[in-house]
């Protein structure tokens, strides 16, 4: 077994749950086990990552790494020049996944 299917292999086998919300390869891209040595080396999927995928697992998408947090949709908001929105903040963010104003 080659080193890339091991880790696939092991992720799937730590985060994959067949009975709730996402395909095994959007589990693993919201993966927020920074302590995992496997960690920066997890398959990421190439296909996007639905905010309620997010919700679903109470993740914080300022949590995410750069990886996954590039595939979530819709696209989150940042501001600057030209936009009409303040800065998206890690507290905004939990107040606006929970539906609080």
């Amino acid at each position: 077994m080659s080193l890339r299917k091991a880790v696939n292999a092991k992720c799937r086998e730590c985060t994959y749950d067949p009975f709730t919300v996402g395909t095994a390869a959007q589990q693993i891209a919201v993966c927020i086990d920074s302590d995992c040595p496997l960690h920066t080396v997890r398959p990421i999927t190439t296909k996007r990552l639905p905010i309620s995928l997010l919700e679903a697992y109470n993740v914080d998408l300022l949590k995410l790494d750069v990886r996954a947090r590039g595939l979530v949709y819709p696209a989150v908001k940042y501001s600057g020049e030209g936009q009409n929105e303040a800065l998206l903040t890690a507290d905004r963010w939990s107040k606006r996944s929970s539906g609080a104003s």
